[in-house]
């Protein structure tokens, strides 16, 4: 999943974070209060780059401005291309979630 096909949503002051497809046709997001990423126009035309920055940005509103839980945020997280590859090796659940979708680990990318 990419930050252009996926809405992260979030209730303030909760560990209650989700990664919901997008466009939201079954109305999951309707469960939390905030939302952000693939529901907003401004993330057209950004390039992998430019997403990963931005989810990362989010990451960081979700966890100090709106109080959430950040090992929530890191899990519903680690469904984003674009937020896995800025984990490191190290990163509890990272080299699982990219076993999972096939990808390698930046230290099996030649340089």
């Amino acid at each position: 999943m990419n930050a252009t096909n996926a809405m992260l949503c979030w209730n303030p002051g909760t560990d209650q974070v989700a990664l919901v497809p997008w466009p939201d046709h079954t109305r999951l997001s309707s469960r939390y209060r905030m939302s952000t990423l693939g529901c907003y126009a401004h993330f057209d035309g950004k390039s992998f780059e430019q997403r990963k920055c931005l989810v990362y940005i989010a990451a960081m509103h979700l966890i100090v401005r709106d109080r959430v839980d950040p090992q929530a945020v890191h899990r519903a997280l680690l469904e984003l291309d674009e937020y896995r590859d800025g984990c490191a090796n190290d990163m509890r659940g990272a080299e699982a979630a990219r076993e999972r979708y096939g990808e390698e680990s930046p230290a099996d990318i030649p340089e």
